[in-house]
């Protein structure tokens, strides 16, 4: 009986230094690959939907400001692109990103799925705020992402 003791309680501590090794390896490399300026006037029709969908109540995603939206031609929108990069043996699971508003900024636009990368993949995803036509592109994003339910985040500054 003592033998088979001795194992079980071997077998337990390999099996907590694998979790550990896992959660401490549990990498996802975030870069920042590029931001697209384009005028609300070249975009007049999905402006028109998405002022339609706002005063409707029926956006998705995430509004800065409760003023109500005006002609295309005073915004912008600005559309950032992040690189990520999984290194870890583990999916990550319900990828997110959140711009930082800045005075001047109205909305974002928010994803209708979750986003998930697994094991050793990579994949590009993007988010699209509708700001005021004179701003500049540099922002702050959160991203947040989960390994094996366990919530990370990580900081990025976008637009240098």
């Amino acid at each position: 009986m003592k033998p088979l003791g001795i194992i079980l309680i071997i077998l337990v501590l390999v099996a907590v230094v694998a979790v550990g090794y896992l959660y401490l390896n549990a990498k996802l490399d975030i870069t920042f690959r590029e931001c697209i300026a384009t005028d609300g006037i070249t975009q007049i029709d999905f402006f028109d939907n998405l002022k339609s969908k706002v005063s409707a109540s029926t956006f998705v995603g995430t509004r800065y400001t409760n003023d109500d939206l005006t002609t295309a031609d005073q915004y912008q929108f600005l559309t950032y692109t992040l690189h990520f990069n999984n290194h870890s043996f583990l999916k990550a699971e319900v990828i997110e990103i959140r711009i930082s508003p800045m005075q001047g900024d109205v909305l974002q636009i928010g994803e209708e799925s979750a986003y998930d990368l697994p094991s050793g993949k990579q994949m590009d995803l993007s988010a699209t705020i509708l700001t005021d036509r004179a701003m500049h592109s540099v922002r702050e994003a959160t991203v947040s992402y989960y390994f094996w339910g366990i919530p990370f985040t990580t900081k990025l500054t976008l637009g240098k």
